[in-house]
Order: C-alpha cells, then structure tokens, then sequence
C-alpha cells in the first residue's frame, strides 16, 4: 500500500485526491490545502466521497513530519506568492517522493539554482522527484516524440494546442497567469503573463530535443492578441469589451538557422474570432505535425466539458491529473533522483544531415 499525500486541492488536485481515495493500492495520509475555508474538512467531503479520517490541513511542518511514500505535489502556478521549489525541495528531504505537475519538466532549462536543490535534495535523502502534465510534460516530449518512430527523417515537428477557456473555473488562472481580459497592449513577449507561460513551453522544446538528440540553437518567441467589440461572459469572469479574448503563443527552437521545434498555444474565451477562423470553437485539441519522410500529422481532442462528480473539473484538467496518478508506479520503481520517462525507438537527429530540412 503506497502512503500518498495530495498537495492543493484545485482543479487538478481534487481529480487526484479523488483518484487516490477511490484507489485500492493508495492510502491518502495527508492532505494539504492552501483555502482557508478548507482546512478542518475531512478529505472525503471535499470530493464528494465518504468520511476518510484524512483532515485537510494549511501546516506545511504537519506535512513534513507524516509518514508518507509520495506527495502528488499540484500547487497553481498563478500565484505571485510562489514556494513551490521551496516546498518541493522540503518535501524531498523529509523523505517522500514527489510527483507535480506544476512545470518543472526541464529542470536545466527551468533554472540552474532548482535544478541543483532538487537533485541534491534527492541525493541526501534518497528519493525520488518527476514532473508530470499534460503540455508540457506529455504532448512534445512523450506523444510527438514517440511518433518519430514511424520516421525515416524528421525535419520539423509542430505541437499546437487550442484551448477554449470558457469553462476554466479560476480567475486567477484565466486572467491573472493567461492574461485574458487584460488590454492587448499588455500581453507582449516581455509581459509577466508571457514569461510565466514561456519557461514552460521553453522546457518542453528542450526535453524533446534531448530525446531527439538535437542542439538548439536559439528560441524566437511571439504573441499574437485579439479582442471583441462587446463584454464576453465566461465561467469565472466578465471580460470588458477592447480587452484579450485571444491568443496565440509561439516558441520555435532553431537548429542551423531552421525553425525545428515548434510549440503552439491557441487560447480562446470567446465562441468565434472572425479573424481567427482556422481555430476549433468550443474543443480542446492538440494537433501534432511531423514533417518529413512520411509527413505524419494527428489531432487528439480532448473531451473538455465538466466531469461528473468532479466539481469544476474539465476534461483537461483531469488529464493533467492523471499523468500524475499514472506515474505513480513507476517513480517509486525508479533509483533515486529526477525520473525522466524513456522513450523506445525515437527518432535520432543526425550529426551532419546530408539533406536540406523543410522550411
């Protein structure tokens, strides 16, 4: 039986709280939560199941000193008060494993200072540490790159999501981390909301290209914003007329001066954007395009209406809890340290390409 402690309790939090509850080989130890309002409930009444005898608690040195195997570590990333490196780290040297699927899929790229206090919090106490997601964290490094399997040559692979945030359910995340409703003149590449946004995706290019065994050069990064003439109602907020209702974010990671690697965010909260019309209204698609010999192209839709019994929980959110649980595991069967899932047979960038790449 594997001791696990849930760390917040937002939308992916709750999928996952409900997920350990309603699992046979997992025994919730520990719940910590970041709303007031929260703390003294039992764990089962905050998912809609029967009393476990877990009470949610705000005490991060309660947390530590449980006795636990694992920690499902999914603190929001839309906070300006942000720990979570501080938090993963103590969470580490206390002696559980932790599995987050807040963006650390990359650690060089995510930072050299994290990078070193989560390894060696690993080292000193001997445990383990992954980062899980669905993109990043699945998409570009798990899905695309397993793809190239099917490839002879690969010349440029495109990863683009599109996400209708109309039912988020966070204020916080629609508009203080996406920057929705916020003026155009605000969300630039060298905007907060951007450079937030733009490690993660900047990670997700750099983990594939390990697994392709590719150097990159050099990142171009871009925004695109577009507005509506009148207020637009979403789950969480009103979004005043002239502000963001759309976005499109670029990262394209350059290799010999050629575009390689390119991930794609397609954000809208509005049901149609005429100058737009290439965007899927009301879907949550990724769409993968590998180009070279054969040119392999895929749309994976999401279901991303409410999941019953899941409380302000959407399709994606709950797949985004999932890589956790499924990872589970396998991190505990991994050695010490940051667990990196392998993947078979990938395509190998060449050294020296006698050919030219696609543009």
């Amino acid at each position: 039986m594997t001791r696990v402690v849930q760390w917040a309790t937002g939308p992916v939090g709750t999928a996952q709280l409900r997920e350990v509850i309603d699992s046979p080989g997992l025994d919730l130890v520990g719940l910590f939560v970041y709303s007031p309002h929260k703390v003294g409930v039992d764990a089962g009444d905050l998912v809609g199941r029967g009393p476990t005898g877990v009470v949610a608690t705000n005490d991060k040195a309660a947390i530590l000193a449980l006795d636990a195997d694992l920690v499902l570590h999914a603190a929001s990333k839309a906070y300006s008060d942000n720990t979570n490196t501080d938090d993963i780290v103590a969470l580490l040297e206390s002696g559980k494993d932790v599995i987050t699927t807040t963006s650390y899929n990359h650690l060089p790229t995510f930072g050299a200072a994290a990078r070193e206090r989560v390894e060696s919090a690993c080292q000193r106490a001997g445990t383990r540490f992954h980062a899980a997601g669905e993109h990043p964290g699945f998409m570009f490094e798990r899905l695309a790159t397993t793809l190239t399997g099917l490839s002879q040559r690969v010349d440029k692979i495109v990863v683009q999501e599109f996400v209708d945030c109309r039912g988020l359910s966070s204020k916080e995340m629609l508009v203080d981390l996406m920057g929705m409703g916020k003026p155009p003149e605000d969300i630039t590449i060298t905007s907060p909301m951007f450079q937030a946004v733009s490690i993660q995706y900047e990670q997700a290019l750099a983990a594939t290209a390990d697994i392709l065994g590719l150097r990159i050069d050099e990142i171009h990064r871009s925004i695109r914003t577009a507005t509506a003439s009148t207020d637009v109602e979403t789950r969480c907020a009103t979004l005043p007329a002239g502000t963001v209702v759309g976005q499109i974010l670029s990262w394209s990671a350059h290799h010999g001066g050629i575009p390689v690697l390119v991930a794609e965010e397609h954000w809208t909260a509005t049901g149609g954007l005429p100058t737009w019309e290439h965007l899927p209204d009301g879907e949550f698609l990724v769409r993968v395009q590998v180009d070279g010999a054969p040119s392999l192209h895929l749309d994976l839709r999401i279901g991303n209406e409410p999941i019953a019994g899941f409380p302000g929980v959407g399709g994606g959110q709950l797949a985004v809890a999932m890589t956790a649980i499924r990872a589970i595991p396998d991190v505990l069967q991994a050695p010490p340290g940051v667990v990196i899932p392998a993947i078979f047979g990938a395509y190998r960038w060449p050294r020296n390409p006698a050919r030219t790449p696609a543009r």
